[in-house]
């Protein structure tokens, strides 16, 4: 018997298919510096311009959406005039690369203050005023970089928090008001600005959000005010003035939030709120926000220290109330 080879048609290899590519791409292709370029010719809208931001050549920042397009095989960018605009490729690029690059500069900065070992103990207050969940975020951020410090808080009136400063009780303060010359080596910093509204409980006679809120209605309002002596009494005292009502005794006195609160769902005050608390109850249908205007002055978010007695621990902690705020500053 004579065996006759046969000759096989050669293998080829599949040609990769376009998921393939892409996934191939995301997988290794896709450079933080890809991420970084796109990010910065979303704002500044110029090559040019993004190649001086990186101290390169326009070439080379040309070179590198290239790359981007080809390894896509769709377009990332397109002229408009003399700007640069983003595709819907781009933009979404762009969208999710902001989220990649945060997370990498959130992951830098813990992993730096673990480095460093920071430890240590601060000493924070805040008036009730504040919302919760700057101090909280804050906090979760400053005992995963900093394991071993420890921290005490206190609630109370700025005029009190800033008395425990100038006698040393305390490192750090957040008030509402920018206050001069109290003590001498205290410095203030604006973290964030969110104004005040006024509210009624949804029960209150002038909860219905189609009812008409009239002068005299303010007027004879039974009123829960911040303390008579505080700044914010005065700054409300002003703006109703402003519309033409006398705000005399209030009803109610009050520096605890917990209180107006239980009081304002009872539906018998008026009182003021800062707007995200305020938002937060009008979703739920137990509190209206009145059509008045709000008070800006007291949307102030201030942070006090005294920069004689900083610490490690303490700076750390103020990086942490700073990150909350601007994080709080984007949200919808």
């Amino acid at each position: 018997m004579v065996m006759i080879d046969v000759p096989q048609p050669a293998r080829t290899s599949p040609m990769p298919t376009a998921d393939a590519s892409l996934e191939r791409f995301f997988r290794s292709g896709l450079k933080l510096g890809h991420l970084r370029i796109l990010v910065a010719l979303a704002e500044l809208r110029q090559v040019t311009r993004v190649a001086a931001a990186f101290h390169v050549t326009q070439p080379a920042i040309s070179k590198q959406i290239a790359e981007i397009e080809e390894a896509l095989g769709a377009a990332v960018t397109r002229r408009a005039g003399n700007a640069v605009e983003l595709t819907s490729i781009g933009q979404v690029l762009v969208e999710r690369g902001r989220e990649i690059l945060r997370q990498l500069e959130l992951a830098q900065r813990d992993v730096s203050a673990l480095s460093a070992g920071t430890a240590g103990h601060v000493r924070l207050g805040a008036v009730v005023t504040i919302p919760q969940p700057v101090i909280e975020h804050a906090v979760e951020l400053f005992t995963r970089r900093a394991p071993t410090a420890t921290l005490s808080f206190v609630e109370s009136t700025l005029d009190r928090l800033l008395k425990m400063m100038d006698e040393g009780n305390l490192d750090l303060a957040l008030g509402r008001n920018r206050m001069a010359g109290t003590i001498p080596e205290m410095r203030q910093e604006s973290l964030h600005h969110e104004p005040f509204v006024f509210v009624v409980g949804s029960h209150h006679p002038l909860g219905g959000s189609d009812v008409q809120v009239r002068q005299q209605d303010l007027q004879d309002a039974r009123w829960i005010t911040p303390m008579r002596a505080s700044p914010a009494f005065a700054t409300m005292a002003q703006a109703l003035a402003e519309q033409g009502v006398t705000l005399g005794q209030p009803a109610i006195e009050s520096s605890s939030l917990a209180l107006n609160l239980s009081l304002l769902r009872r539906g018998d005050y008026i009182s003021i709120l800062p707007l995200s608390l305020a938002r937060r109850y009008v979703q739920r249908g137990s509190m209206r926000v009145l059509p008045l205007e709000p008070l800006a002055p007291l949307g102030e978010a201030i942070l006090y220290w005294r920069a004689d007695t900083i610490t490690p621990a303490v700076e750390l902690f103020a990086a942490c109330l700073r990150e909350s705020s601007s994080e709080r500053i984007k949200q919808p």
